[in-house]
């Protein structure tokens, strides 16, 4: 990603994490690739400038591929699919650490289908919010 020989990996990794939004990002990225548009519907609470500041850093970390898509979509690298399998699972883990009845993954950390219209991915993150 970047030149930090002198930064454990896990200390890295925790760098990146910290930020309110871009985990969420990255989640979502992740589902499937989203114009700025759409991907701003899903994080109303952060303003259209600074989601694209966010894109940016993520894009300097090689999180987000530099170029968007023929559709104009955002798409995570092969290293932001890593972080955010990672992301989901951290989430599940926190999700069962809080609720002791929560052995079994609940159906609202279950992905929605790949085609859900938009209404219903907005639907489905204020669940998600509960996790990431």
């Amino acid at each position: 990603m970047t030149e930090r020989k002198d930064q454990c990996g896990v200390n890295y990794t925790l760098d990146v994490l910290e930020d309110k939004w871009q985990p969420r990002i990255i989640y979502w990225l992740g589902f499937r690739p989203f114009t700025i548009d759409k991907l701003h519907r899903l994080l109303p609470e952060l303003t259209l400038v600074a989601l694209n500041d966010e894109i940016a850093s993520l894009q300097n970390l090689r999180i987000v591929n530099s170029n968007k898509d023929e559709n104009d979509k955002y798409t995570l690298t092969d290293n932001g699919t890593d972080l955010r399998n990672m992301v989901v699972t951290m989430g599940v883990w926190g999700r069962q650490q809080m609720d002791d009845s929560a052995n079994q993954i609940s159906d609202q950390i279950v992905e929605p289908e790949a085609d859900a219209s938009i209404s219903e991915l907005i639907e489905y993150n204020k669940k998600l919010d509960k996790y990431l």
